[in-house]
């Protein structure tokens, strides 16, 4: 039986997650400090917000982008300053490309919704040329780290349950560790990146944190008008309000690097 999509709408997801990757991919692309002049692969590029700060940034000889959501992929060539960029429809676990085609290989906000990490990381691996770099972040969904933490805690409140991530135990150092480990790779290094969104206010907290995207955002999307009206009052009490009308709020991003021997 299949399932049910979860980042099929892409506006839905740019709504909801474009302020927080642009920000944590900002910091994750300076942390990594990439040479000029590299061919990379996005792996789960989404809607193309790292790509294109790969673009823009470091100056690379290719960047190909894959994504198996045709919808994803569709806006990602939207962007602006996208033309030069290969996207192509393809699987993490299963990359159509030869050993050893490209400098670097990057996940970002991917590996803890893949269903199977460990084939994704030795793909990675394959393709990456010897001394290649190997990285991802991911949401630090073990300590509750998530931007949509907040909404999370308020449907839980309210007595709604949803499943996490298919692979939320990689979303935490020690799993990120594990698997680029168990892959062979050397020179490893991690980091942890904290990423805050001040939202103008209520309203707009509220437009994002509701997009009918991922886990929580498909059980919103089935709630009555009741069970919305109950939802805003427990989203409410949930975000850091301030003086001025505005709503802070600060997420946290979990980073590993390594080498390809």
């Amino acid at each position: 039986m299949s399932e049910e999509p979860l980042f099929n709408d892409a506006a839905a997801y740019e709504r909801l997650m474009g302020r927080w990757s642009r920000r944590a991919g900002e910091e994750f692309l300076r942390w990594l400090d990439p040479p000029q002049g590299a061919r990379w692969i996005d792996i789960g590029c989404g809607t193309g917000a790292f790509t294109a700060l790969i673009v823009d940034k470091s100056c690379p000889a290719e960047v190909i982008g894959i994504d198996p959501a045709e919808e994803q992929l569709a806006f990602a060539r939207s962007r602006s300053g996208m033309t030069g960029v290969d996207f192509r429809r393809a699987d993490a676990e299963r990359l159509p490309f030869s050993e050893g085609s490209f400098d670097i290989a990057a996940m970002a906000l991917v590996v803890h919704f893949l269903r199977n990490p460990q084939q994704a990381v030795a793909e990675m691996v394959r393709v990456l040329r010897p001394g290649g770099l190997a990285a991802a972040y991911v949401w630090d969904y073990s300590a509750h780290g998530s931007p949509t933490a907040p909404m999370v805690a308020a449907l839980r409140t309210l007595g709604f349950e949803f499943p996490g991530p298919p692979s939320a135990a990689f979303a935490s150092l020690t799993g990120l560790e594990g698997l680029w480990r168990a892959a062979g790779l050397e020179e490893m290094a991690t980091s942890t990146i904290p990423v805050s969104v001040a939202f103008a206010s209520f309203d707009e907290c509220w437009t994002s944190l509701t997009a009918p995207v991922g886990p929580a955002g498909k059980v919103i999307a089935r709630m009555s008008d009741e069970e919305l009206r109950r939802l805003r009052s427990a989203l409410s009490e949930q975000v850091g309000h301030k003086a001025d009308g505005t709503i802070a709020h600060e997420a946290r991003a979990l980073a590993i690097k390594a080498r390809k021997p």
